[in-house]
């Protein structure tokens, strides 16, 4: 449900969301740890009547914005576009969403207080309070506009209690585009660096495709094993990813879509495939699954360790999905 609501200068934006989730029962034998990121104000609230039910309401978004030409300020849980990555993101510091997480509609929201100026170059400046295990509030300085016909932007700020600086640019190449990012942290006296490469193509009106390659320098804190990601934006383990994402139109009210991610280390890999049939204007039915193929101590569809007796794995989903939207 989304809900906008604005007067002259003022605008009001929320979304509010149900997930109904039912599935074979799967008890674990053991409590399993939660390692998603917190978001400093809550909005989740989850009913789990049995092993095979749960219901999650949230409010996706919901923020004040205020316009003043050339300035814009928004107040409160909001998209926040940063950086050029569509698979994997070294310079935005925005949580993501698990990978087997169904359709989200918009990247995940945080909680902030933005500071927008719109001219031949933005200027942003955002302030996001601190979340549940971090030490220090969020903030970053950013810019963003045009060199040479190629976009690029620049950002500084602190982000999960780490100082850090990173660059992005996206042009074309032909009939293709070509995108880029870099960034730097410092972490407990020590430096590290993420980066990706990305190449997107439109074949025709129907087919498109991404990809990705992708460098975490925390993967070479956390290792294979399990426990609390150094970097809540980055939710990996290893060092070197390559990720594609294609989509077909088959019909105009049918797409077939394919997300790939796989780790260059272990040569561990996730797909996800799936179709998205639309019903009405309002109602999408989705199809597809989630596979992993890895063993042993790998990070995808293996048995990452937990402790001497004990693994943990990603496992393969297959789901059945209707979305209803006003």
């Amino acid at each position: 449900m989304q809900l906008e609501a604005s007067y002259r200068f003022l605008r009001l934006e929320a979304a509010n969301e149900t997930f109904l989730n039912y599935q074979q029962a799967n008890r674990s034998v053991f409590p399993i740890p939660d390692f998603t990121p917190a978001s400093s104000w809550n909005t989740n609230h989850r009913w789990v009547p049995n092993d095979s039910l749960s219901i999650l309401n949230r409010w996706d978004r919901a923020y004040l914005q205020i316009n003043a030409d050339p300035f814009q300020v928004l107040i409160g849980k909001q998209v926040i576009p940063l950086g050029v990555g569509q698979i994997f993101n070294a310079v935005s510091q925005m949580q993501r969403y698990p990978l087997i997480f169904i359709d989200p509609e918009f990247p995940k929201t945080e909680d902030a207080v933005a500071v927008i100026y719109s001219g031949p170059w933005q200027w942003e400046a955002r302030f996001l309070p601190k979340a549940p295990g971090q030490q220090e509030d969020n903030f970053h300085l950013r810019t963003k506009g045009s060199l040479l016909d190629i976009d690029v932007g620049l950002i500084a700020g602190r982000s999960d209690d780490k100082t850090f600086a990173g660059f992005e640019a996206a042009g074309n190449w032909g009939e293709s585009l070509i995108r880029g990012e870099v960034s730097g942290y410092r972490y407990r006296n020590q430096h590290y660096g993420q980066a990706l490469l990305g190449w997107d193509h439109v074949f025709s009106a129907t087919w498109s495709t991404k990809f990705e390659i992708f460098y975490n320098g925390f993967g070479e804190i956390s290792g294979q094993t399990l426990g609390v990601f150094p970097h809540r934006s980055t939710p990996f383990r290893g060092t070197w990813y390559v990720g594609n994402f294609t989509t077909w139109e088959i019909h105009p009210l049918l797409k077939a879509n394919l997300l790939s991610v796989c780790n260059l280390q272990d040569s561990s890999a996730l797909f996800h495939t799936y179709l998205n049939y639309s019903l009405s204007n309002s109602v999408d039915l989705l199809a597809g699954r989630f596979f992993n193929v890895g063993a042993g101590k790998k990070e995808l569809g293996g048995q990452v360790p937990v402790g001497l007796q004990f693994g943990l794995g990603q496992p393969d989903i297959s789901y059945l999905a209707l979305r209803w939207y006003f």
